[in-house]
Order: structure tokens, then C-alpha cells, then sequence
């Protein structure tokens, strides 16, 4: 891990690094923004923090709202306003002074943690053993209770448990196919009220409601996007660096090559499955190309979060990870209009395709020694 700051730092921090710490003496006197594969927040943060890491822990003083995206989030720190947790696997066990916003597969909230007002958690395998001063609503699939609720529980899922010490003081609400276990020594003071999932999505079906996991999947999908990002850049930064400049500067060149590229994959793998011994080789082909698929739009998102970075400030430069976080929030929204957005996610393949040979091209240019000059 890597120390980066000095006490008393000001202004707003955009730090994009393999593995980034700031350490428990250390002081950032505005909004901090990370991006890294492992990311780790002992200090104090006297704004917003926003981190973007495969695996990110805060245990620190973090004085704005925090907003943590990764495979592994633990926050177990202080946290002044609202916290937004975002991963496979998110620990929570820190105090938090207003609301909590969790989305996750699987999602802790221990017993040291306290709530200032509402949490809301969707997710696959849920416990909250904390504090949670005001309301608690959950949608998952198994949810285990045991901790104190001081308002009201709306609980949505497949199996539910309520548990000792569990004092829960409002009203319980909740939605399943089967009644709720509740153990003996598990306190609910208000009224109790158990209900069918098979009317509630006929409501929300007429209603014409956007499904709260269909929500939970388009984060996901983006979160796991700029994670792919960030560790691409951390792996492979000077291709993927030169690969989305490729896209500005020889936009016409690198289409035409991508457009090359998806010829002999699409030629190649016919030609392949034609042939019995050939089956296998299509089937890596066939996998090459959708890692390329999914890699390539990494690219177009880079160039365009450039793209748009530039039209407000051509003189300043800024973290390829900023660029990627941009660009891939332009995707994610294009992405999901009807129609145009198949037509965008396909060019953006050919593109990123394109994008790959391009880099790899220029790079190896670059490293051919000039003729007539020996090393």
C-alpha cells in the first residue's frame, strides 16, 4: 500500500493508483475521489469521498457523505452524513450520522453499527445486527434480524428471521412466501403484518414500476465495469491508454479496423465449426471475442469521458479513471434507450475492438528502433 498525502491537504483529490492509502495522520481538507484496485481510508476526510476499488476499506473519519464502490466494501469508520455502499461483499460496522444505501450479493451490518436515520439494503443474503434509529426496508432473498430498529421494518423476501436480542419498535411489514420466523426473546412493539409477494408485483406490474432488482443490476453491471476498468488501467495502462486515444485521434482508422476485426472473428469461427477438429478453436475464438466485447467498450468510455472532459477544459488533464467514470456513466444511460441502445452497445465493440489494434499497433512503432542507429 502506498502513503500519498500530507496532512493538511486542500482541494479536491482525483487519485487513480494500483493500491492507494491515506493514513491515519493524514488530513484531506476537501471532496476525495479514489480509484484503485485496493483502496484503504484511515485518516480523515473533511468533504465527500468517493472510492472505486475491487477492495475498499474505510476506518477512518469521513466528514461529507461517503459513496464506495467495489467487490469488497468494508466501511467501519465514522461517517458524518450519508453513506452508499455498492459490491458483491459490503461490511458495514461504522457509525453513520444520517441515512445508509446499500446494494450488494451478500451484506453484513454488525453490531457496532449505528444508523442515524433510515437504511435501506437490496441484496441476495442480508443480516443487520446494528442500531437503526429511524426505518429499515429490505428486499432480498434470506434476511436475519437481531439488532435494534427504533422506527418501522419493511422486509421483502424469500426467508426471513428474526432473532434475540432483536427489539424492533415500530411496525413490521413484510413480504414472503412464507411467514416470517420470529425466536422467542425478539422483541416487535408494534403491529405485525405478513403479506403475499403474488400482489404486490401485480401492483407494481399495473403501476408500470421499475423492478427494484432490475435497478440493482444496472448498478452492478456498472459497478463491475469500472472496477474491469480500473484494474486494465492498473495492468495494462500504457495500451489502454493509447488504445482510447487511438479513438480521438484516428477515429476513422480505428473503426474501419475494428470493423476488420469483428470480419475475421465472425469469418473465422464459421470457418472453424465447419471443420469437426476445428470446434474447439472456434469455441476460444468465440470467448476471445466476447472478453473483447466487454473490454472494448472500456476504451470507447475512457475516449469519450476525454471527449466530454475537453470540451469544458482542453488545457487541463485528468485521471484516466475520472474518464472512465464518465464515459461509462454516457454508456450506461445510452445503453438503455430502446433500440438505439443494441446500436450503440455494438458500435461501442467495434470501436473498442478497433481501439485494441490500434494501441497494440502504435505502441509496437513506437518501440521499433529507428534504421541506421544501433543501440
Amino acid at each position: 500500500m502506498i502513503g500519498l498525502f500530507a496532512s493538511g491537504l486542500h482541494a479536491s483529490e482525483f487519485l487513480a493508483k494500483k493500491a492507494i492509502t491515506i493514513a491515519k495522520s493524514d488530513t484531506i481538507n476537501d471532496d476525495t475521489y479514489i480509484f484503485a484496485s485496493y483502496g484503504k481510508i484511515n485518516g480523515t476526510v473533511n468533504g465527500d469521498l468517493a472510492a472505486f476499488c475491487y477492495d475498499v476499506n474505510s476506518v477512518g473519519d469521513i466528514q461529507g457523505n461517503a459513496n464506495m464502490f467495489g467487490y469488497r466494501v468494508d466501511l467501519h469508520g465514522r461517517v458524518e452524513r450519508s453513506a452508499r455502499l455498492f459490491g458483491n461483499y459490503v461490511n458495514s460496522n461504522g457509525d453513520i450520522g444520517s441515512n445508509m444505501l446499500i446494494l450488494g450479493n451478500e451484506i453484513s451490518v454488525g453490531d457496532k453499527a449505528i444508523i442515524g436515520r433510515d437504511l435501506n439494503c437490496y441484496g441476495a443474503k442480508i443480516t443487520v445486527d446494528g442500531t437503526i434509529r429511524r426505518n429499515l426496508k429490505i428486499s432480498g432473498d434470506r434476511i436475519v434480524i437481531s439488532g435494534t430498529i427504533e422506527g418501522n421494518v419493511d422486509l421483502e423476501g424469500q426467508s426471513i428471521l428474526i432473532v434475540p436480542p432483536a427489539n424492533i419498535k415500530g411496525n413490521l411489514t413484510y413480504t414472503s412466501k412464507k411467514e416470517a420466523t420470529i425466536e422467542d426473546g425478539a422483541v416487535i412493539q408494534g403491529e405485525k403484518t405478513w403479506s403475499l409477494p403474488e400482489a404486490i408485483k401485480k401492483s407494481e406490474k399495473e403501476k408500470g414500476g421499475i423492478s427494484i432488482f432490475s435497478i440493482i443490476l444496472r448498478i452492478m453491471l456498472f459497478m463491475m465495469a469500472m472496477i474491469t476498468g480500473l484494474v486494465i488501467l492498473a495492468l495494462f495502462k500504457d495500451h489502454t491508454v493509447e488504445s482510447s486515444k487511438q479513438i480521438i485521434d484516428n477515429f476513422w482508422i480505428t473503426l474501419a479496423r475494428g470493423c476488420l476485426a469483428f470480419i475475421i472473428f465472425t469469418v473465422g469461427v464459421i470457418a472453424l465449426f465447419v471443420v469437426i477438429l476445428g470446434i474447439p478453436l472456434g469455441i476460444l475464438l468465440i470467448s476471445l471475442g466476447m472478453i473483447l466485447f466487454y473490454i472494448g467498450k472500456i476504451y470507447v468510455a475512457i475516449s469519450l469521458g476525454r471527449y466530454i472532459f475537453g470540451l469544458f477544459n482542453r488545457q487541463k488533464i485528468h485521471a484516466a479513471g475520472m474518464e472512465l467514470f464518465l464515459g461509462l456513466i454516457v454508456l450506461t444511460i445510452l445503453f438503455q434507450i430502446p433500440y438505439l441502445g443494441w446500436l450503440v452497445y455494438i458500435g461501442a465493440f467495434v470501436l473498442g475492438t478497433g481501439a485494441a489494434v490500434s494501441g497494440y499497433v502504435t505502441m509496437t512503432k513506437k518501440r521499433q528502433p529507428i534504421a541506421g542507429v544501433s543501440s
